[in-house]
């Protein structure tokens, strides 16, 4: 009895691994078909067209705007800052009120030069007129004696009262006329409580407040002429070598607007300057001047603005996304899609951008390749083109 069980337990034991084998060889013919299917439809990649058009290589970099035609005008005078007149971008004409510091304190002290004055002044004339006196005495004095009518003490005694009234009438004048530069002084003192625009233009720059104490020498304003701007870049030394001067560039704003200024380079420093990055990197820079060229921009003095110069255009020839070209067996090589299928071709490349590369040997136009092929690409596999650039 007990062998019988074993061989019954034996014969369905075979029964469940012909069916558990059966079932695994469903599985795998299963997935052979999906991955033959899925072969079959190939793998989705990004495609591009090879088109022929214009191509340019530039230089990017940061730059400054800054005003080539531009006045500090700076305080003069002392004092609370009772009144600001204009505020930036405000256009003000030679004469202009920029702005009035407290006057109390000057005007005071041109009231109390003005009182000093007129003292001096009739101090003076009381000296003046006791100097005619004196010298109308000696003479009379010395006529007298030389006809015998007087005696040599008489005319020493006139002689002596003359040069005392001549040293007070000289010491009168001098009071006289220092009272009359202090005036002088003070009248200019309350002049420079009001700061006046010395040229036509913008203000670019406000750096007072109200209420603020204006000390002489402070850099109160900038104006300038909005029309003669400019841009300074710093590019590194071997990009800079690239350009010249006429290169045609492109200004960008940084403001929501991104506006977009055509400028052309009118200045190329002869020597680079040794700067240090952020990173603590020591780079090398050349200072690039470039003039925007077209009228009814925005461009803020001291602002920042991303500068594009171009140094070389081509035009009718073969490009492809920059992204396209990749490097295989030491050779610049793309994916073209032949027969539906990625095929690796070995092409010679022209100049480049961000965006674009030109091909000058390998490809022809019309022809499809990779837009931007992954690691997981490889050679003789089918496409399955997604349109792109």
């Amino acid at each position: 009895m007990m062998k019988t069980n074993t061989m019954l337990k034996k014969i369905k034991m075979k029964k469940g691994n012909k069916k558990l084998i059966w079932g695994l060889g469903v599985i795998i013919v299963l997935i052979a078909s999906l991955g033959w299917s899925l072969s079959r439809q190939g793998v989705e990649a990004n495609t591009a067209e090879v088109v022929r058009g214009e191509i340019s290589r530039y230089v990017e970099e940061v730059g400054e705007v800054k005003c080539k035609d531009s006045t500090v005008v700076y305080l003069e005078g002392s004092g609370l800052i009772r009144e600001i007149a204009v505020d930036e971008e405000q256009s003000v004409k030679t004469g202009d009120l920029l702005l009035r510091m407290d006057l109390d304190q000057m005007n005071l002290a041109v009231k109390n030069a003005g009182e000093t004055l007129r003292s001096a002044r009739a101090r003076f004339a009381a000296g003046e007129e006791a100097y005619q006196t004196a010298r109308k005495d000696y003479n009379n004095t010395k006529y007298l004696a030389m006809e015998g009518a007087a005696s040599q003490w008489e005319l020493t005694q006139k002689e002596a009262a003359l040069k005392s009234a001549e040293a007070v009438r000289s010491a009168y004048l001098a009071e006289l006329e220092q009272a009359e530069i202090n005036l002088q002084d003070s009248a200019i003192s309350l002049d420079k409580q009001q700061l006046l625009s010395p040229v036509d233009g913008i203000v670019l720059e406000k750096n007072v407040e109200l209420n603020e104490l204006g000390v002489p020498g402070t850099a109160a304003f900038v104006i300038g002429n909005i029309d003669n701007i400019e841009v300074i870049s710093r590019i590194l030394a071997d990009d800079a070598s690239m350009i010249k001067v006429g290169d045609p560039a492109e200004i960008i704003t940084r403001n929501e607007e991104k506006q977009t200024i055509d400028g052309i380079v009118t200045k190329i420093a002869p020597t680079a300057m040794e700067e240090t990055s952020s990173l603590g990197v020591k780079q090398k820079k050349v200072a690039v001047t470039i003039r925007p060229v077209s009228s009814g921009f925005s461009l803020k003095i001291g602002s920042e603005a991303d500068v594009k110069v171009i140094t070389e255009i081509k035009k009718d020839v073969i490009i492809v996304p920059a992204g396209a070209v990749f490097d295989y067996r030491s050779e610049s090589c793309v994916f073209v899609v032949e027969s539906g299928k990625a095929v690796i071709r070995a092409v010679k490349r022209g100049i480049r951008n961000e965006s674009f590369i030109e091909i000058t040997d390998g490809l022809r136009e019309g022809e499809q390749v990779l837009s931007y092929p992954d690691n997981s690409i490889e050679e003789g596999m089918r496409i399955k083109p997604i349109a792109g650039l």
